[in-house]
């Protein structure tokens, strides 16, 4: 067992107004899943994208802990707030969430698998 706090890990930029930070996959032992933070400035969103493990399209879920948004799988979008749980599926589709509140949008997420890769969309 392992047992990290947010504190532990500071988020890193993933875009200008997106950050994130991984605290469990393969390299810190976790074998079957990864699990991390991720904030949103107000008006910012992650890049359209979709993760991938190997040769496989993996599913990404998350939980709002602040914040309001929208969150983008192909053409569906559906509105997020603290409280607010979601996966994105099918696997093979590309996401978004893009900020649309006033205050910083805060999650965590995870992911079935470890070493997984962000593919953007070209």
């Amino acid at each position: 067992m392992r047992v990290t706090n947010r504190a532990d890990k500071p988020l890193g930029d993933v875009v200008p107004g997106v950050r994130r930070a991984i605290f469990f996959d393969a390299s810190e032992g976790s074998a079957q899943l990864t699990f991390g933070a991720a904030e949103i400035d107000p008006g910012k969103e992650i890049p359209v994208h979709r993760h991938k493990v190997g040769d496989r399209y993996v599913e990404e879920g998350f939980f709002v802990l602040e914040g309001e948004g929208e969150v983008r799988v192909g053409d569906q979008a559906s509105p997020i707030r603290a409280g607010s749980f979601c996966v994105m599926s099918p696997a093979e589709g590309f996401h978004s969430i893009r900020n649309t509140g006033s205050k910083t949008l805060k999650f965590v997420m995870c992911f079935a698998g470890t070493g997984v890769q962000m593919e953007r969309k070209a």
